[in-house]
């Protein structure tokens, strides 16, 4: 009998963004932050990411995250986010996905009295909470409170592709965001323009990474720009704007993005566009459904003002796998063709 690795993973959508859960088959070292469980994945299981992300078992847009133990009584579960380049510091759709599926699986502490399940996760970017809405028959939704989010500098120039100079904000979200407006007449966001957005979004990443020292005020592992954001007016009339957020080698998010409306949010409120208390409509690239943002707060981060956002949408579970990791097959371990 050959000694193989044996992985668990339930897929979701989040309004067409997937994320693969890997929520059994890692043996994590008893002890250590969140931050020691991410470089014990990186040195010993990093294949796990790439065979799962990449060719053949994932895609050139896969995203996922691996589910933790927590590292201690103030916390639930740990939320290690990836794709098929890196790991990622937060990811909001995912945790949308992540909190319903730990619901409807039993993974997740009892609901409170008012029906809600409160999750308190984890996250190499902070501590994160998330409420789900569920009853006997469905999961429904997940709201979740994020990170703090602030606007690092504002009207950045920056050469777009097929559009000349354009002004970017650069925003912390959970990630890093360049968050350019676009005009819609000219590139509007929807599918059939993603190639178009993909190219100009690592255009507009490379030239900002090289002309700025990228770093988080507070936590000094959060550093260099991986998401740029394009967005211009809503679809709907009621949706405060729709746009398509480009990461790592070109990554198109198909969500309104919960991270990204976190610093969407943000950067509306340094320019007194959006006030606390309001809720928003968030649009993402399928433009099949919508995010509900609201800012809860203010607050301070490291000198920069800052906003308490909360985030809400719901998933769909789409499957389950076991999958095997074979040591004899390099192909298996994942992937990339340009």
């Amino acid at each position: 009998m050959n000694n193989q690795q044996f992985l668990d993973v339930i897929y979701t959508h989040t309004e067409g963004e997937p994320t693969c859960i890997v929520h059994g088959g890692i043996p994590y070292p008893f002890g250590g932050d969140i931050l020691d469980k991410r470089h014990y994945l990186q040195q010993h299981h990093d294949h796990v990411r790439t065979s799962l992300m990449r060719e053949p078992r994932g895609h050139q847009h896969m995203f996922g995250v691996f589910l933790t133990p927590p590292s201690d009584a103030d916390h639930d579960a740990g939320m290690l986010w990836i794709d098929g380049e890196q790991f990622v510091d937060m990811c909001g759709h995912g945790t949308i996905a992540l909190s319903m599926a730990m619901v409807a699986h039993r993974l997740a502490p009892p609901p409170r009295e008012d029906g809600l399940t409160r999750i308190r996760f984890e996250t190499t970017a902070g501590t994160v909470v998330s409420e789900v809405k569920a009853d006997a028959d469905k999961v429904h939704w997940t709201r979740f409170e994020n990170v703090p989010a602030f606007v690092m500098q504002q009207d950045i120039p920056v050469e777009v592709p097929g559009l000349g100079t354009l002004k970017a904000d650069l925003v912390f979200g959970g990630n890093f965001f360049a968050i350019i407006r676009v005009p819609s007449d000219k590139q509007p966001i929807c599918p059939e323009n993603g190639s178009y957005f993909s190219h100009a979004g690592q255009a507009v990443k490379a030239e900002l990474n090289a002309r700025m020292e990228i770093r988080h005020p507070t936590h000094p592992h959060i550093n260099g720009l991986n998401f740029v954001t394009f967005w211009h007016e809503g679809s709907q009339s009621d949706s405060l704007y729709r746009n398509v957020h480009v990461f790592s080698d070109g990554k198109l998010d198909r969500s309104p993005g919960g991270t990204g409306t976190s610093a969407m949010m943000a950067m509306f409120h340094a320019r007194n566009e959006l006030e606390v208390g309001r809720p928003i409509h968030s649009e993402g690239l399928l433009g099949s459904g919508r995010f509900t943002g609201e800012i809860l707060g203010e607050t301070e981060v490291g000198g920069y003002r800052a906003i308490r956002p909360s985030v809400q949408g719901t998933a769909e579970l789409i499957g389950y796998a076991k999958w095997l990791i074979d040591a004899r097959d390099p192909v298996g371990r994942g992937f990339v063709i340009r």
